[in-house]
């Protein structure tokens, strides 16, 4: 009986470990999402104030049925991009920079500029939507970049980065987490006074004639390492302090925003660049809804104009799948390069074009730019992973990984997280700017 029961036994064992060889490989771990910090006793600057129902813009889209098609693509993908980023982001406080789907590994080059615009884009999902756990991260995300700066020592009312502009400009770092706290909903006060110190320090960079200095020194030619630096963050630096104005109202404000745009007008006329048009243009159009300065409204109209005549048309035969995107510019000149993230940027250009021509009113503009933008929103949208595109991956890993983010362009399937929140940026300011009528 004793040698029945030990082959039984062991004829058991031999099935069991037949069936655990036999199993399929168990699918990839789901990353979990950062834990919500506990209500007490966190700092006042972690929580959130969730705003009244009728303060929500995604209410006004409700059914979304009623809207144009764009504008139905448009309202999922800020929601999907945006739970995508908060899902990238890390307990930590920063995101996952990258990833590679084909390979499934991390892409290397994180970047403290790529974070803070990440940062900005959560927190205008987050106020757009009213989710609580999005705001959450933004807020754990500016709190992780902040820690990327320093009170400065010969002025208590000025924060500086630490870094220098060699590792990350440190004009576009400043201005783009003062934005990403101005966009938290309902930011706390301890936290838009650190905003109002990174703005004290962008005013020091403000010049007389009203270019913006984006080195470290007075002769410090930061564009001889960074060639886009004039194009990208003077712009930036300009809107942030706007948006500052909004919360803390002061002369110096408005009136090195007045001469930073007659110099980047003057700037854009002499050699006209993309990046130049899209990043000044949210500074115009802010300056002109505060002091009704009329050569705002007149340099984005011509930054637009001239933007418009970059966008790939629906009968163009060279690329075709290109459609509603925009030209490169190299050297001045016009390059066939496939578009990618800055067109989020070009996006929300268009839309802060928009929003301005009703104002003024040019309805004739009106119109153009917002042709312009549901043509770029419809290729944007494109680009992004959803159910439909990412059937041929693993169910789990497209949950986790892909479904939400967007891709670099049509021949380039990698994600970034900057590329996805210049597409939420855009596609968020194009869902306010009347366009999406």
């Amino acid at each position: 009986m004793r040698r029945v029961l030990f082959a039984g036994f062991v004829v058991g064992a031999v099935g069991m470990t037949v069936v655990a060889v036999a199993q399929p490989p168990a699918p990839l771990p789901v990353i979990p999402p950062p834990a919500a910090p506990p209500v007490d006793p966190a700092p006042p600057h972690n929580r959130f104030v969730p705003p009244a129902v009728a303060e929500v813009p995604l209410r006004r889209f409700d059914p979304l049925e009623a809207f144009p098609r764009q504008t139905q693509n448009a309202v999922r993908g800020v929601l999907l991009g945006a739970d995508w980023m908060a899902r990238m982001n890390q307990p930590h406080g920063r995101f996952l920079y990258g990833y590679n789907p084909a390979l499934r590994q991390p892409l290397a080059g994180d970047h403290d500029l790529a974070q803070a615009r990440a940062a900005v884009a959560l927190a205008q999902a987050a106020k757009f939507s009213g989710d609580e756990r999005q705001a959450v991260l933004a807020s754990q995300a500016v709190l992780s970049l902040l820690a990327a700066t320093r009170p400065d020592p010969a002025d208590a009312n000025c924060r500086v980065p630490v870094h220098s502009s060699l590792v990350c400009n440190r004009v576009g770092f400043a201005a783009a987490v003062a934005l990403a706290i101005y966009e938290l909903p309902n930011p706390d006060a301890k936290l838009v006074g650190e905003a109002d110190r990174l703005c004290q320090f962008l005013r020091k960079q403000c010049r007389p004639d009203g270019s913006v200095h984006c080195g470290d020194g007075p002769a410090d030619l930061t564009a001889k390492n960074d060639p886009g630096v004039d194009n990208e963050h003077p712009g930036a630096a300009l809107h942030a302090v706007l948006v500052g104005n909004r919360v803390k109202p002061e002369a110096w404000k408005t009136d090195a925003a007045k001469k930073g745009v007659e110099f980047y007008r003057a700037a854009f006329r002499a050699k006209p660049h993309p990046a130049l048009a899209a990043s000044l243009t949210p500074a115009c159009a802010e300056l002109f809804v505060q002091t009704k300065h009329a050569d705002a409204a007149a340099a984005a109209f011509e930054m637009n104009d001239w933007l418009c005549g970059l966008q790939i048309p629906g009968n163009d035969p060279r690329s075709p799948q290109w459609a509603g995107g925009f030209r490169a510019v190299v050297d001045g000149r016009q390059a066939d390069a496939p578009p990618g993230p800055e067109t989020g940027l070009y996006v929300q250009s268009l839309a802060c074009a928009c929003q301005l021509s009703r104002l003024t009113p040019d309805l004739a503009r009106h119109g153009r730019y917002k042709a312009a933008g549901t043509d770029a929103v419809q290729f944007l949208t494109g680009m992004q992973y959803g159910e439909a595109n990412t059937r041929h991956f693993e169910a789990t890993f497209r949950a986790n990984m892909l479904v939400g983010g967007f891709h670099l362009s049509p021949a380039d399937g990698n994600l970034r997280v900057d590329a996805t929140a210049s597409a939420v940026t855009g596609l968020v300011r194009f869902l306010g700017s009347g366009a999406e009528k």
